[in-house]
């Protein structure tokens, strides 16, 4: 349902078999995260033609693995997935804050007469009492803007972050002592990222995103993870760069959880 360029559906599998290509070490972080014992569970089905029904799904399957005392990393897939995903972790695990990283705001109420749309996840989420924080914002219309600074959004927009910098500092400050992160691809500048549904140029440059989730996951309890909107392109391979993100933050919250011990070359 992406709202230019299709084939996000393609995203997970593409991550999935780029990971087989990955060096299993970690040389920033001195790990091989896939010792911490990563398992890749069975796709949830689409009910083709009702959205409403597929996030029931999503969100029994979260609830299963999170019961199971599992940490989950969700691929998708399109944004709209974020919604069903942070209910099943409020309802497993209690309250945490949301940062959500993206080149779009996703606050509309509704879009092409859908609440279940890619575009309006976070609208839902604040509705539902979620505090959020938006890092990498380039596209935001004036209603979602106001709506934004009256519900006390935390927002960092890309240029802010070109002009001045990352401000780490004041971004952990925004966000409450237990975080879910929401990954969109196209947070990522096209020059690293340009296999996504809606490219927009000025975005996070690969080294601000890991230096973004380091900081998160060192000073946070990061109590899960999704990574969205990869549209693979045959002739971008950017789904080892998606697959390289992913690992990294598996790396951070091992590491974090205490799965992992940094033992060097």
């Amino acid at each position: 349902s992406l709202s230019f360029l299709p084939g996000a559906r393609r995203g997970p599998e593409a991550i999935l078999l780029a990971s087989r290509e990955l060096e299993p070490f970690l040389l920033e972080l001195e790990v091989a995260p896939e010792e911490v014992g990563i398992y890749a569970a069975e796709p949830v089905p689409w009910v083709a033609g009702s959205a409403e029904e597929s996030h029931a799904l999503i969100r029994e399957a979260a609830l299963t693995h999170l019961r199971a005392g599992k940490f989950l990393v969700a691929l998708g897939g399109d944004h709209s997935i974020t919604h069903p995903l942070v209910q099943a972790h409020r309802e497993a695990l209690g309250e945490f804050s949301l940062l959500h990283i993206d080149a779009h705001a996703d606050l509309y109420p509704e879009w092409q007469g859908s609440v279940y749309s890619h575009a309006s996840p976070f609208y839902r989420l604040l509705q539902e009492g979620f505090p959020l924080v938006q890092v990498g914002l380039r596209a935001m219309d004036r209603e979602s803007l106001e709506l934004a600074r009256e519900r006390g959004v935390g927002l960092f927009p890309a240029h802010w972050l070109h002009r001045e910098g990352l401000p780490l500092r004041e971004i952990l400050e925004a966000l409450g002592e237990r975080v879910y992160i929401s990954f969109d691809f196209d947070a990522l500048d096209p020059s690293v990222m340009p296999s996504v549904g809606t490219p927009l140029p000025g975005g996070l440059t690969y080294r601000q995103a890991v230096d973004l989730l380091e900081a998160v996951f060192r000073e946070k309890e990061v109590v899960g993870m999704d990574f969205v909107e990869l549209s693979p392109n045959e002739h971008f391979h950017a789904e080892m760069t998606a697959a390289q993100l992913v690992y990294h933050a598996i790396g951070l919250k091992g590491l974090q959880a205490g799965w992992l011990v940094a033992r060097g070359l």
